[in-house]
């Protein structure tokens, strides 16, 4: 099929011809139209193209043109361009000269201004300096004939309409089409002004240029022309190639990045494997060497008391040959190298430590000790060495002394054993002290010792004592080896057993000090095996978070949370592949083998993920956990269908001990009766919290299974509505009939009956700690319950304020305006109050009567009526985060006022902000305020994009965590603001985006491309990709509870 090529500017497109009645081929006009929407006329090599007509000289309906084969049909438009403001810098490869005609006579004149034109063999002579460009600095000078800006100057050359406010008129060098023969024409373009103006398109170039053609002038500026073109097709593809290029070293950075990564990671683990090689050769040295302990004492042996409870006597040093001697090892728990890493590296900060229990100093093994026959030669032969382990003891023991509480401070039975363990201590110490001056004296008189080995140890610390003591090797341990061999026929080795440090060294300690050492190796290899997974473990709370990608490394992690993860107390797991049912058994089943107390479980389904596998049994696992007597709370998420694809549990399990259960999932009409099987099998609950960003179904099933609930005190219920009503009714009621003690109502999403709401809320007003509203969709009577509550209290209801509002600042209330102090207030207890509903001008008032009164953490209202005495009465001091929808910047001037760095003296801590459908007038005000006040969490929805641009244009970032932007008008140039201002961000700063307009998510590029008239393109710079979560993983309705309130 043969085709047509049109072209406008630098844009060619094919169009299919047609071939008529007389076999000649012809375009039609409307598929040119579809190409090109504005195309008015054609041209072929300059010269215009007319409609083609039949025999009775009418043109043919659709209008049509001839076909050109092998040619480029130029299309024209209304918009007829101008030329460049400057000329292109692709035509400064030649030169063209050009001339003027004397408008009188008619006479050829040559000027010395110059063009440069694309240079090719056989034309013109090269460029030389003077032969330059058209600069800025030509004199600007006016033709004869030239007309007003906007109309049509010599030679009909148009110009640009007002073009007399931004730009001026300059000769355009003349044109000598062949050297050494002069042209008539001289033309005048508009050179730029400082103003910024639009570049004309290369088109108009094209356009001017023909226009000559057909008055008459030279051929040669047609190949002029094409060559023109052909540079400019040229230019663009050198664009094109640059942009490639620089991709291509944006990646190229990004791989060098992830080697240097890959590389530094390389040289960690060459640095463990040379750890592991040293501490092994240490290890197989010192297993060789030290078969026995080292560390040992010689003391007088211990005698009875009337009680039978041994204690050491005191002895004269005189009659030593009557004196019966005893050798003491010693445990050696201390660190006693310098260098050497805490014996028990793994230090959780938590529960488990042995500060107390098991001090971690060298003491006494828990032994008879052995006998020593012959003391004189033993001292002989050990004296030196036994004196520096005593003093070492000297000092181990007058510490013990001395961070024993004092007596009088314990309870009468606790006095009695305090006075016991003091006076073992006191007589262990005066042992000790008489052996070291015996050995002191008796080896000096030996001269055995140096004189730097007679002083004591004066301040010197235990572990410095430790390191400066030599230790026994060689021939002196093997011949202690044999002594022992005759004393310890059953190698008991002083209850002492043998261990080896991470880097390789032996030491022998008691047994209580050898559990703790095992189990702290084995915490070293799990949390080895954490941080390989790039997982998180916190101490404090012995909880470890992580995400696993494989059914492999899913299976190594659980293997070793089972072995080796003994004191992990709650587990945070997320599964990150497509798992099938064998595979999450395997993983209930460790976990149930665990001592995992608290469990969140986020199996991640999606119904694409899922939509192809067989589903009856794919969570029938999770049942197990159910019955798992050591789980007190778990948190299900990520689950689709979970009635279907699961069972109820066998009547005959004993009841579940849970205390806590989150089942944040939609519950579908096929879930209902699952969720109601597992609460009745839950009778412990106290906190149940339901939902997710899908919608959830209620029925009298589930109300009767919540019902059952007697302690219950956390109720969250997100996204609900009823299986076959308007409104959900029987839920609210049946909690009321239920519990004793509800302390948090979290209700999200939901409509529920008012009236139910209402009596949820008045029979638990003096309990409730957390009362969230966001929202219920209709009008929350909270007028009602306050003087409900206040009647039955036998006090009255609180009087009404009066009607005037207050003044323009903050005053104390006055005592007419406040509740009595014997009073019972409502809601006293409350610490989180958010009303995202109606409220009554009734309500209004009393909420403001009652706040000045209550100590709260976060407050939230929706501005349905004037609410400035709310604002007002509000002691923000203790808040922490705040929410406001439709609100103006005016009616927060209380609250920017509490804030220490407005200057008014606040002392507010407000942590988070959310911000909601803001209102004029006091836009204004808030950008101020967040200029000064640093924050952690802003969340912004509803606004538009100028807003946007201004508040990220000044926001305080120096403390800001998370910056939420939810259905905004929010663009690519929204988000360039951000990007220049990356430097100032700190590294927990999070952006997260969700429901927006005007722009979509593009993945990982660094760039954004928007196009604006045909191949014109502006490129915005986005935010770094791993600082920004968008819809794909933001959840929309619960992003502000999970950011600003407590949330899970």
């Amino acid at each position: 099929m043969q085709c047509q090529q049109f072209r406008s500017g630098e844009r060619v497109v094919s169009v299919h011809v047609h071939r008529g009645p007389n076999g000649h081929y012809y375009s039609a006009m409307d598929d040119i139209i579809e190409r090109f929407p504005d195309a008015t006329g054609f041209k072929v090599g300059g010269h215009e193209v007319v409609f083609l007509r039949d025999d009775n000289g009418d043109r043919y309906s659709p209008n049509r043109i001839a076909h050109f084969p092998d040619q480029f049909v130029d299309v024209v438009t209304d918009d007829d361009p101008y030329f460049p403001l400057s000329p292109p810098g692709s035509l400064k490869s030649g030169v063209l000269s050009h001339h003027h005609r004397n408008s009188s006579t008619g006479s050829l004149t040559s000027t010395s201004s110059s063009m440069a034109v694309p240079t090719t063999p056989g034309r013109g002579r090269s460029p030389s300096s003077s032969e330059s460009m058209l600069s800025p600095s030509s004199p600007m000078s006016f033709p004869p004939g030239c007309t007003s800006p906007g109309g049509v100057g010599l030679m009909g050359l148009r110009t640009p309409p007002d073009s007399s406010k931004t730009s001026r008129l300059s000769p355009f060098p003349s044109i000598a089409v062949f050297p050494g023969v002069e042209s008539t024409l001289q033309v005048y373009v508009r050179e730029p002004s400082p103003e910024p103006v639009a570049a004309y398109s290369a088109s108009g170039i094209a356009t001017e240029v023909s226009r000559l053609l057909l008055e008459g002038h030279s051929a040669a500026l047609l190949k002029l022309m094409e060559n023109f073109h052909k540079l400019v097709q040229d230019q663009h593809e050198v664009r094109a190639k640059v942009d490639k290029i620089l991709e291509g070293q944006d990646e190229s950075k990004g791989r060098e990045e992830e080697m240097l990564r890959h590389q530094l990671q390389t040289n960690d683990q060459l640095k463990v494997v040379q750890q592991g090689i040293d501490a092994a050769l240490i290890q197989n040295y010192e297993l060789h060497e030290y078969p026995i302990p080292r560390l040992f004492v010689i003391l007088p042996e211990k005698k009875l008391d009337s009680k039978g409870k041994s204690f050491f006597d005191t002895f004269k040093p005189k009659n030593l040959v009557q004196e019966k001697f005893r050798l003491y090892f010693l445990c050696e728990c201390g660190d006693r190298r310098k260098g050497e890493e805490h014996n028990h590296a793994l230090d959780t900060g938590g529960p488990g430590r042995m500060d107390e229990k098991h001090p971690e100093r060298i003491h006494l093994a828990d032994h008879e000790g052995y006998e020593i026959s012959r003391p004189k030669k033993f001292f002989e032969q050990y004296g030196p060495y036994v004196l520096g382990v005593l003093r070492v003891l000297q000092v181990c023991v007058y510490a013990a002394s001395v961070v024993a509480p004092p007596a009088v401070h314990l309870a009468t039975e606790m006095d009695k054993w305090a006075r016991v363990a003091e006076a073992v201590t006191k007589n262990t110490l005066d042992a000790v002290n008489v052996s070291i001056d015996y050995l002191r004296i008796n080896l000096s008189k030996e001269a055995l010792l140096a004189s730097s080995e007679l002083g004591d140890t004066g301040g010197q610390d235990v572990d410095e004592s430790a390191n400066s003591l030599k230790a026994l090797e060689g021939a002196d341990l093997r011949q202690l080896d044999t002594f022992l061999r005759n004393k310890d026929k059953d190698k008991i080795l002083g209850n002492l057993y043998r261990i080896t440090t991470p880097k390789g060294h032996v030491k022998w300690v008691c047994l209580e000090h050898y559990r703790y050492s095992y189990q702290a190796m084995v915490m070293r290899s799990f949390l080895t095996t954490v941080q390989l997974n790039r997982g998180l473990y916190e101490p404090y709370l012995c909880k470890v978070t992580i995400t696993l990608p494989t059914s492999i490394v899913a299976k190594d992690f659980m293997d070793h949370l089972e072995e080796q993860g003994t004191t992990i107390n709650e587990l945070n797991v997320t599964l990150k592949w497509v798992f099938n049912t064998s595979d999450l058994h395997q993983i209930v089943k460790s976990i149930c083998r665990s001592n995992v107390r608290i469990l969140q479980l986020d199996l991640s389904d999606r119904n694409n993920r899922i939509q192809y596998e067989k589903a009856e049994d794919r969570y029938w696992p999770l049942l197990d956990l159910f019955s798992n007597m050591n789980l007190q709370s778990l948190s299900l998420q990520g689950i689709i269908s979970f009635g279907l694809r699961t069972v109820d549990l066998p009547p005959h399990i004993p009841p579940s001990r849970l205390r806590t259960y989150h089942h944040l999932n939609g519950i579908g009409a096929n879930d209902i009766g699952r969720v109601s099987n597992i609460l009745w099998h839950c009778p412990n609950l106290v906190d149940l919290r339901l939902g997710s960003e899908l919608a959830s179904l209620v029925d009298d099933q589930l109300c009767q299974a919540i019902k059952s609930l007697k302690d219950l005190e956390v109720l969250y219920l997100w996204n609900f509505k009823h299986r076959t009503e308007a409104e959900i009714k029987g839920l609210l009621s049946s909690v009321v009939k239920g519990t004793r003690n509800l302390r948090e109502l979290v209700i999200v999403n939901t409509v529920v009956d008012a009236i139910e709401l209402q009596s949820l809320v008045q029979a638990f007003s003096r309990t409730l700690e957390v009362l969230i509203l966001d929202p219920v969709y209709s009008e929350f009577n909270l007028a009602t319950i306050i003087r409900n509550e206040s009647a039955h209290s036998q006090t009255g209801p609180p009087p009404l304020p009066p009607k005037s509002t207050f003044p323009g600042r903050r005053n104390p209330p006055q005592p007419t305006q406040t509740l009595a102090p014997s009073r019972v207030i409502p809601f006293s207890k409350l610490r989180q109050l958010h009303l995202n509903t109606d409220l009554s001008e009734d309500s209004n008032q009393l909420l403001a009567r009652i706040m000045p009164l209550l100590s709260l953490t976060h407050l939230g209202l929706y501005k349905s009526i004037p609410m400035d005495a709310v604002i007002k009465a509000t002691d923000f001091t203790s808040v922490r985060s705040v929410y406001f929808c439709k609100f103006t910047g005016a009616d927060l001037v209380p609250m920017w006022k509490s804030f220490p760095e407005t200057g008014f003296g606040g002392s507010n801590q407000i942590e988070s902000i959310s911000l909601e459908r803001l209102k004029s007038p006091g836009s204004g005000i808030v950008l101020e305020c967040l200029t000064k006040v640093a924050i952690k969490r802003l969340w912004i929805g509803g606004v538009r994009s100028s807003y946007l641009k201004a508040l990220f244009t000044t926001l305080n970032l120096s403390k800001l965590e998370v910056l939420a932007i939810v259905n905004c008008e929010y663009k690519w140039e929204t988000e360039e603001v951000l990007v220049k201002r990356q430097m100032q961000f700190s590294d927990k700063l999070r952006v997260y985006l969700a429901c927006n307009n005007q722009c979509s998510d593009v993945g990982d590029a660094n760039t954004y491309r928007t196009d604006t008239r045909g191949d014109q393109s502006t490129y915005y710079t986005r935010l770094r990709p791993h600082m920004v979560w968008t819809d794909t993983s933001v959840n929309d309705m619960n992003l502000r509870h999970k950011l600003m309130v407590r949330m899970e």
